[in-house]
Parts: structure tokens; C-alpha cells; sequence
């Protein structure tokens, strides 16, 4: 029964993906890929542009199948298609730990973009990026609370976004060491202590 819900918890992959076709003008193509779960909503683009149900495109989905029908192929239809399927999902964790972010394309090397809000992330030693095959990681390498915030992977005009919460670790204070000094008040027999002490965390 364990082993049962770790697979169900499990995010679905590309079991088939989706293959170049050649086709005659006026034709009806169907391009399909399938996921390892059934019922997984998907996005259908040509290049950057998202695809919708009309009479030039219908998109189905019959269990884990999902298709798109292009009807009467003219050449201007000749392009690059693809899913965007697998989202970004938010996340939180500790302050110091390493974080992988991903997203997966149903098309393999399509150039992305990572972004923390507006700003355009640089691979280096804080971010690095990742594309394997159709996935894209992002990998934040010992966050802070100050990596926080909404992180977007951007493929042309569409993008998939998800927050990330980091929570800091818990600072304790010691006294290592300390010192007094006495001073004479002139109004009376009265004495104030100064006392200067160093906290180290």
C-alpha cells in the first residue's frame, strides 16, 4: 500500500512523445503524444503561439492520449508543435538546502528562460540551469530567505510560474563575555553599573 501512494504521488511523464509528420496540402494530420497518467491537462502550441479548439484545430484527450487534429493542412501550418505539460510547482524549504525547480516540454531543446520575477536569471554559482532532453531545471544552490518569491520558466510569449518560501534558521545568542564598571554619582551615595557584554551567535 506504501509503495502504492508514493507512485500515485508521482508527476506524469511523457510515455510517448510527439513525432515530426510530412504531409500533401489539404490533408488532415493528427499529432498525439501520451503521458504515464490519464486525465493530465495539456497546453498545445505551434512555436510560441497557444492552439485552440475552432475548425482549423481540435484537441482531444482519451485517457492518457492526447491529440491534436489539424484539418486541411495548407503550408503556412508547417512549424514546430509542442505541449507545455509538466508545470512549475511551488515550493518551500530550509534555509541552506539546494532547490531544483522543473517544467517539461512535449518537445525536446526548445529554448527557455528562467526569471525570478521580472528579473532574467544568469547560470553562475547562486543559479544553474538544466535541460535534459524536453525538461528544464532550475537549481538554487544553498537559499536564503531572501531567494523568495515567484520564479517563472518562460518559453516565447507563455511561461509556467511557481513561489518558492524559504524559511531561515533560528539564530541563538550567548554571552561570551562581559564586563562591569562602577561609576560615583556626586548627588549622594548612589553607584551606577555600565555593563558591556559580547554576544556571539
Amino acid at each position: 500500500p506504501g509503495e502504492k501512494r508514493r507512485g500515485e504521488s508521482l508527476p506524469p511523464n511523457f510515455t510517448q512523445k510527439l513525432e515530426s509528420q510530412q504531409a500533401e496540402e489539404g490533408a488532415d494530420i493528427i499529432l498525439h503524444c501520451e503521458l504515464s497518467k490519464a486525465g493530465v491537462p495539456v497546453e498545445w502550441k505551434k512555436g510560441t503561439q497557444i492552439l485552440k479548439s475552432g475548425e482549423k484545430y481540435q484537441m482531444k484527450q482519451k485517457a492518457s492520449v492526447n491529440e491534436l487534429v489539424i484539418k486541411k493542412v495548407v503550408p503556412e501550418d508547417s512549424g514546430d508543435y509542442m505541449t507545455f505539460k509538466q508545470k512549475l510547482e511551488s515550493q518551500q524549504a530550509e534555509e541552506g538546502a539546494d532547490i531544483i525547480l522543473h517544467c517539461e516540454l512535449s518537445k525536446a531543446g526548445v529554448p527557455v528562460e528562467w526569471k525570478k520575477g521580472t528579473q532574467i536569471l544568469k547560470s553562475g554559482e547562486k543559479f544553474q540551469m538544466k535541460q535534459k532532453s524536453s525538461v528544464n531545471e532550475l537549481v538554487i544552490n544553498k537559499v536564503v530567505p531572501e531567494d523568495s518569491g515567484d520564479y517563472s520558466c518562460v518559453c516565447g510569449d507563455q511561461k509556467t510560474k511557481a513561489s518558492l518560501s524559504i524559511k531561515g534558521r533560528k539564530r541563538n545568542f550567548t554571552v561570551s563575555w562581559c564586563s562591569g564598571f562602577k561609576f560615583a554619582c556626586s548627588c549622594g551615595s548612589l553607584f551606577l553599573t555600565l555593563l558591556f557584554c559580547i554576544f556571539v551567535m
